[in-house]
């Protein structure tokens, strides 16, 4: 009977590990900033009845496309992901990477956010429980050289794209697009095979500022990530622990990325402001024009999210545009 009790007091104190993967680096914002607090954070809440092992870019775990297969799988038990690494997954939440959707981290995380309470995009999220879903600030023009102010200024600039949705785009505007690797976009425009890119502020890149000295602020992007946890594994869990997920995770994590991504793009903005650098904000009728010389694009890709079943993809992208979370 002693060693039945002393078992049991024994197999209620091991901790319960949860594996937590992400895609980038072991120093890089998301880890710092976001993964190691949530970690620590839940940690701490459950007295350490939970540890949280944190896997990142480093580990073979770290591939960017595996992140949410990863998760249904039972390989990890949490991941941060990027939508537009993951294919045909979460179609739906692409809507919010199209232009003029989202004019901050802060707003356009919330309306996707919004978008999944409401019903609009939740059922792809369906094998998951869903922690945070959440967007950068939008994606703008660098260039080396050229300054951009109008649509027609892109025509064949060869312009590094972030993904096929961005490359559409710059293709319809006759710039050219190119997929190169993140840590090869400096070397790639001084050795001028690229003559600029489209990107957020916050994009860690060494050196970026100076090699790309000329910055267009036209909201032509943002990518859209996820936080999720394999959801048989939550329900598995006891009842206070779930509580304590949950109590750092919904709608109160979604509004910590706006402050996040500021914080993130901070450092290269301010250095957009050295001699040598020009940030070009277009007025609201150049805004227009680059408004109607993108919609050729947005139109094709939500009739391709019509045709894969997002029947209200236009209604709902109209709704974003026209909100107050749109630029």
């Amino acid at each position: 009977m002693v060693f039945q009790v002393l078992f049991v007091l024994s197999a209620a104190a091991e901790p319960i590990t949860l594996r937590f993967s992400h895609f980038l680096g072991p120093t890089s914002f998301f880890q710092r900033d976001l993964v190691e607090p949530w970690a620590r954070d839940l940690e701490k809440r459950t007295d350490g009845r939970v540890l949280v092992e944190v896997l990142n870019a480093s580990s073979p775990l770290g591939r960017a496309e595996n992140q949410s297969t990863q998760v249904k799988t039972g390989v990890v038990d949490i991941a941060l992901g990027l939508r537009g690494a993951e294919g045909s997954r979460f179609m739906r939440s692409s809507i919010i990477e199209l232009p003029f959707a989202v004019a901050d981290a802060h707003s356009g995380s919330r309306a996707l956010w919004s978008l999944h309470q409401r019903g609009v995009i939740s059922q792809e999220y369906a094998d998951f429980k869903v922690l945070a879903l959440f967007v950068h600030n939008p994606g703008l023009v660098h260039t080396k050289d050229k300054r951009v102010v109008t649509p027609s200024d892109l025509k064949g600039l060869r312009l590094r794209a972030p993904n096929a949705t961005v490359a559409a785009m710059l293709d319809t505007l006759g710039a050219v697009p190119r997929f190169v690797a993140h840590d090869a976009i400096v070397g790639a425009v001084q050795s001028r095979q690229l003559d600029g890119v489209v990107t957020n502020w916050g994009t860690p890149i060494e050196g970026f500022n100076e090699a790309l000295p000329r910055h267009t602020a036209v909201p032509f992007y943002a990518s859209a990530f996820f936080m999720v946890m394999n959801r048989q594994r939550y329900e598995e869990l006891p009842p206070d622990i779930r509580q304590a997920i949950d109590g750092i995770s919904g709608s109160g994590l979604v509004d910590r990325f706006g402050p996040l991504w500021d914080q993130w793009d901070k450092p290269y903005l301010d250095g957009a402001s050295a001699p040598g650098q020009e940030v070009i904000r277009p007025d609201a009728e150049v805004l227009k024009a680059w408004k109607d010389g993108l919609k050729p694009a947005a139109d094709r890709l939500i009739e391709d999210l019509r045709s894969r079943g997002f029947l209200d993809a236009r209604d709902v992208y109209n709704q974003l545009v026209k909100s107050p979370s749109a630029p």
